[in-house]
This record gives structure tokens, C-alpha cells and sequence, in this order.
């Protein structure tokens, strides 16, 4: 009884740990990516979120006391005109 039961311990540890390592063992191939149908829309959103990102950056900065008002001033002009462009370029194209 003591050796069977020791077997099925050892078969549930063997499945437990195969089920674990199942992702090293055997990887999936990566579903394709994603890929713009539109290459124009992709570069303006991508265009977009990066104008936000130095937007929030130069934010953070300020806080920070790394970039003075004026600079602050200046960058966010600069990023919220690009971010404008971008948007007013992709409702152009619906």
C-alpha cells in the first residue's frame, strides 16, 4: 500500500512539474505581431505618444528642479505643438 502510494505522489510531483517547466521545455512560437495596415497612422500615433512622454518627462523635470520655467515653458510649447500636429494629421484621416 506504502509503495503505491509513494508512486502516485511521485506521478502527481512528475505532472505538477512538467505542467511548470512546460513553457521552457516546449515554447510557443510568438503569434505575429500586430502590424499597422496603415504605416502613415502607426508613424502619427507613435509621433503622438512620444510628443506626450517629453510633455510628461519635462513635467517630472520641473518637479524636480532640474528645468527651470522658462525651459519647461518652451519644451511644452514645443511638445504640445507636435502632439497637436499629430492629432489634427490622424483626424484628417479618420
Amino acid at each position: 500500500m506504502s509503495v503505491l502510494l509513494y508512486l502516485v505522489g511521485l506521478i502527481i510531483i512528475a505532472g505538477v512539474a512538467v505542467s511548470i517547466a512546460a513553457p521552457l521545455l516546449w515554447p510557443r512560437p510568438f503569434a505575429p505581431s500586430a502590424r499597422p495596415t496603415d504605416p502613415e497612422r502607426y508613424r502619427l500615433e507613435r509621433e503622438k505618444e512620444l510628443a506626450y512622454a517629453a510633455i510628461k518627462d519635462a513635467e517630472f523635470d520641473l518637479q524636480m528642479g532640474k528645468l527651470s520655467p522658462e525651459d519647461h515653458a518652451s519644451l511644452r510649447e514645443k511638445y504640445e505643438g507636435k502632439a497637436l500636429a499629430a492629432l489634427e494629421a490622424l483626424e484628417r484621416r479618420g
